[in-house]
């Protein structure tokens, strides 16, 4: 995962990237398997895997002609971990006067 919680959550924030990443959940698919689930073009899954990519969520295998990918289960407890010490409140300390 990118160090930029920001990031991470706009990548997060998606529909088809967060449905993207529910296939990728325990099993490894290619691009043509995700286009048939997600009813998307080819072009439109390529830019949100390389988006997910970005931020460390998803891995990418090359074999032969073919580039299947693996949901990061480590990355995204890491970033979750960090967008909830970035949306932690701070503690202000009283003025003394």
């Amino acid at each position: 995962m990118s160090g930029d919680p920001v990031r991470f959550a706009q990548a997060l924030a998606d529909s088809r990237r967060q449905q993207i990443l529910r296939l990728l959940w325990g099993r490894e698919l290619c691009v043509r398997d995700l286009v048939q689930a997600l009813g998307l073009s080819q072009p439109t899954v390529s830019h949100h895997l390389r988006i997910l990519q970005g931020v460390g969520l998803v891995r990418a295998r090359e074999a032969g002609r073919r580039t299947f990918y693996t949901l990061d289960s480590e990355a995204l407890d890491r970033g979750l971990r960090a967008l909830r010490l970035a949306l932690r409140p701070t503690r202000r300390r009283a003025r003394r006067r």
